[in-house]
């Protein structure tokens, strides 16, 4: 059936004639290429089934001969061809094309007589148009099947008129009388339950005497609204193109045959037993809109649609629920529960308790089975009993007795191992692999291909093990355990194949300081060392022996050799490690040992005297593998001097340290002694103040300091003009050698440097 768009109900009323010239143009060719031109457009008034003939005429206008042309046909019910010809094709009732392997000259002209009758079944009065196309036979491509008939060949003669377009020509065809038709519209009287759905089959029948023929203009020949009885309402109406709940609009064909009959199914849905008016079935009723206007007889263009309903009371019966009491199942279940009933079974549900149960079950096609799947919620890798409830629903809303089913439910992964473990490594060859803890309700084991899942083969029962051919490249195996229920359990092995000796690359001294290479015999190592390898291997490292001097030491990958207690400047490290596959390899080499820290000279020396807020210590350090850093112990980073705070008077230790960069220490203590208190000083024996000189005096003091005095010294008139550096400090005074009035004073420095000044004395002379 045809679905028209309702713009088409506008367009119904234009004429054939403009509908099919529409959009038609010059045909366009390539340079040098022939040029057809069809004749002009004619016309011929013939009875009912009285025979006529259409004269063509095609003119090669172009520069170049056509090598055989081709006429297509658009013809309409209309025309019946009178006779068939081989060369030309026909479809449907209707003639196509016609091709002709004769050449047409440029400049030259044919004309072609094709025979026709009017088609008994004819509607009249009406003209009827149709249309012809002329093209070089290159490229056709055929439009049906051959006729039975002779050749119908191409003629020599005059071109006929001037076609308007240049491509085509028409031909009307007038048909005198009056035949028209009667459409009949067929209803239709389902029967169904009330909650039901029912599909009635409703239409219209061409009762004669005329074929309807609307394909000039693609208008529908009938256009039919189905209006549903009370009671009811449509559900659907797939062939038709308008449908709401209450009311269907379908289309017929643009072409309608005399006896032809042409039908719709409308599904409604049986809401209650109705006590309203019936539905119907209208053909062409009176609207804006596309259809056949010249019907015969509109008594019959409207037929009742109705629907015998009854009230269903019956419940369903489900006779069998699909499931044993105590069937071990699944958490996620598929069972076929049978269910009967007078009346259609609309829906079958399952609950579920202790454990909640969500399901969905859908009818089988012709049967009273039904498909249900049920999803039992309870936790991941448990068993636990359960109960499934089963229950059915028709259309009239009758409820089933429910039919309840024990159920064991077993959502428990068949868990396994398998040796060797996964990811291992292993040697090319023959492997048995071995599945451990198999349990006991699994079915089977599928190996499989673990990169694209194909299936390798099955293992069916105990012993659960497998033979894989291990080699370079080989994808390992994967396995998936099956149990009575469907559970599954998955392990990919995950193996690799490897038959190369691990490369020991190199081994290093990595020192907090610096680092050396030791695998060439030309490195070092200190007193305690962490020696480091390099290893390449596509396999783990899962052993490492080290050795000294053919004393195995260590089995870490990372080594820490302590050589204090080696007595020689050398020693012999063997390295040998295997791979996860057993693969070994081993380096032996030489090293030179250097057990002893860094020379210092530290400064102030041992037990010097300090005075002053602050004082400067500092370190000179000396090592034949150089020097990595230097401070003062309990300080970070490093450093050759450190500005210190002075303190209170008194002892104060510095301890220097210095590493190398083998990592070997050694440090330096020093005492070194505060001192920031000026020595004690008095004069024992001298002149009074003022006191006048006549000649030479003696002046004597006595001066003493913890740290020792380093000296006295006596200024006159603040020069310094004598100094006595011995205990007992005594000096003699000539006043002859200063003027009339001077003034003299002592001074003593200790060992610190402290000083110490007498009050001050004049004298006269």
């Amino acid at each position: 059936m045809r679905h028209h768009s309702i713009f088409r109900w506008v367009l119904g009323g234009l004429t054939a004639t403009a509908l099919s010239i529409t959009g038609l143009g010059v045909p366009a060719y390539g340079a040098g290429a022939p040029v057809l031109v069809a004749g002009g457009s004619q016309q011929s008034t013939v009875a009912l089934g009285e025979r006529f003939d259409v004269t063509l005429s095609v003119t090669n206008t172009g520069d170049t001969a056509a090598d055989g042309v081709v006429v297509t046909f658009d013809t309409v019910w209309a025309f019946e061809d009178a006779e068939q010809f081989s060369n030309c094709e026909y479809d449907g009732g209707l003639i196509r094309a016609c091709v002709f392997d004769q050449t047409l000259a440029p400049g030259a002209s044919s004309r072609l007589v094709v025979p026709f009758r009017v088609r008994a079944d004819t509607y009249a009065p009406k003209e009827h148009h149709s249309y012809f196309y002329w093209k070089p036979a290159a490229g056709h491509v055929s439009r049906g099947t051959p006729g039975t008939g002779p050749a119908l060949r191409l003629q020599e003669g005059a071109r006929i008129g001037e076609s308007a377009d240049g491509e085509s020509q028409e031909f009307v065809l007038s048909v005198p009388g009056n035949q028209s038709t009667d459409l009949v519209a067929i209803g239709d009287t389902p029967a169904g339950w009330v909650g039901d759905v029912v599909e009635a089959e409703v239409g219209v029948r061409n009762n004669g005497p005329a074929t309807i023929d609307f394909s000039r203009s693609d208008a529908t020949a009938a256009l039919v609204f189905v209006y549903p009885p009370s009671g009811t309402s449509i559900v659907s109406a797939p062939e038709c193109p308008n449908v709401t709940a209450t009311r269907a609009v379908c289309f017929s064909e643009s072409r309608f045959k005399v006896g032809e009959v042409m039908t719709w199914k409308v599904v409604l849905r049986i809401d209650s037993v109705g006590t309203g008016a019936p539905g119907s079935v209208v053909v062409n009723p009176d609207c804006t809109c596309d259809g056949f206007r010249g019907d015969i007889d509109y008594s019959n263009n409207t037929a009742p649609l109705t629907v015998e309903a009854s009230v269903d009371e019956t419940k369903p019966v489900i006779e069998d629920a699909g499931l044993d009491a105590n069937q071990t199942v699944p958490h996620v279940v598929t069972f076929r529960p049978r269910v009967t009933d007078n009346a259609t079974v609309t829906k079958v549900e399952v609950t579920g308790a202790p454990a909640i149960a969500l399901s969905t079950c859908t009818p089988q096609a012709s049967s009273d089975l039904w498909s249900c799947t049920v999803t039992q919620q309870v936790g991941d890798d448990t068993e636990a009993a359960n109960v499934l409830t089963v229950r059915a629903y028709d259309v009239g809303g009758n409820v089933s007795a429910p039919v309840s089913v024990p159920v064991r439910v077993d959502r428990k992964s068949p868990r396994y191992t398998v040796s060797p473990a996964p990811q291992s490594t292993l040697r090319s060859g023959a492997v048995t692999v071995k599945l451990n803890d198999v349990p006991a309700d699994v079915t089977e084991v599928r190996v499989l291909d673990s990169r694209t899942g194909a299936l390798v083969t099955t293992l069916t029962a105990a012993p659960w093990t497998y033979t894989w051919n291990a080699t370079a490249g080989a994808t390992p195996p994967a396995f998936l355990a099956v149990d009575r229920v469907g559970n599954r359990w998955r392990v990919n092995t995950g193996y690799a194949v490897d038959d190369k000796a691990p490369v020991i690359a190199r081994v290093d001294f990595a020192g907090a300081y610096s680092t050396n290479r030791l695998d060439t015999g030309a490195g070092w190592v200190g007193g305690v060392s962490t020696l480091k390898p390099t290893v390449q291997d596509t396999s783990a490292i899962t052993r490492t022996e080290w050795k000294v001097d053919g004393v195995l030491k260590s089995r870490s990958p990372v080594f820490s050799l302590d050589a204090r207690g080696i007595a020689a400047a050398s020693a012999t490290v063997q390295l040998q490690v295997w791979d996860a596959a057993g693969n070994t390899s081993v380096k032996a080499f030489k090293v030179g040992i250097d057990k002893t820290g860094p020379k210092l000279t530290v400064a102030p020396g041992h037990n010097a005297l300090i005075r002053g807020s602050s004082y400067v210590t500092s370190l000179k350090a000396s090592d034949a593998h150089g020097v990595a850093v230097t401070n003062l112990a309990g300080r970070s980073g490093s450093a050759s001097w450190v500005r210190m705070s002075s303190g209170k008077d008194g002892a104060k230790k510095i301890t220097w340290v210095a590493v190398d960069k083998l990592g070997n220490a050694a440090s330096a203590s020093r005492t070194v002694i505060v001192d920031n208190t000026a020595p004690t000083l008095s004069i024992t024996k001298a002149p009074k103040n003022k006191a006048k000189l006549t000649k030479k005096v003696a002046i004597a003091a006595t001066v003493s300091d913890r740290n020792g005095v380093a000296k006295v010294q006596l200024l006159v008139n603040g020069k310094v003009v004598a100094t006595d550096a011995k205990t007992g400090y005594r000096f003699t005074l000539n006043p002859k050698k200063y003027g009339k009035t001077f003034k003299v004073q002592l001074r003593a420095y200790d060992k610190a440097g402290n000083v110490r000044y007498s009050a001050k004395r004049t004298y006269r002379r």
